[in-house]
């Protein structure tokens, strides 16, 4: 009986005092979150200096560059599915920002994430961003989840749009 006590609690303790850090969750993304015939990858970065969170479409044809959006993570507040609305889109999640929107960044770089005299950089007044993922529904509720934890890494509180 003793033993069977002692388990269980070890069970608990284990479960309990698990949680992804803020780099394996963004290596999850970035491994598991991207175009099926890999035209693109979504990577994601906090920058602790601007306390910016920086959302990255890594495309690879014809040839390498990233696509930036800056946006502040404090004005997320809920993250949700969004299912392809037309022929040939890959659907994915929404970060849908408070009441009012934001305002974000958004850039072309290379694959070094620096940013050319070329590419100018436009601030955009956005009320959500979607991000495009491939996979069934199952996968894309997966992808929310990683995002979700995400923010909570960063000590901000999202909700899953979804049941909202």
């Amino acid at each position: 009986m003793k033993n069977r006590i002692l388990t269980i609690s070890l069970l608990i303790l284990g479960h309990i005092g698990y949680t992804q850090t803020l780099e394996e969750t963004t290596n999850w993304i970035e491994n598991n979150a991207g175009a099926p015939n890999s035209m693109f990858s979504n990577t994601v970065a906090y920058n602790s200096q601007t306390h910016k969170l920086l959302l990255y479409k890594n495309y690879s044809a014809p040839f390498k560059f990233r696509k930036v959006t800056e946006i502040n993570p404090a004005h997320v507040s809920s993250i949700s599915v969004s299912e392809p609305n037309k022929e040939g889109d890959l659907g994915g999640i929404v970060l849908n920002f408070k009441k009012g929107g934001t305002t974000t960044k958004v850039y072309l770089a290379n694959n070094n994430t620096r940013v050319s005299k070329v590419n100018k950089v436009e601030e955009k007044q956005m009320y959500s961003w979607p991000i495009m993922a491939e996979g069934g529904i199952n996968h894309k509720q997966r992808i929310k989840k990683y995002y979700i934890n995400l923010f909570h890494e960063l000590g901000i509180d999202v909700e899953d749009g979804d049941h909202l």
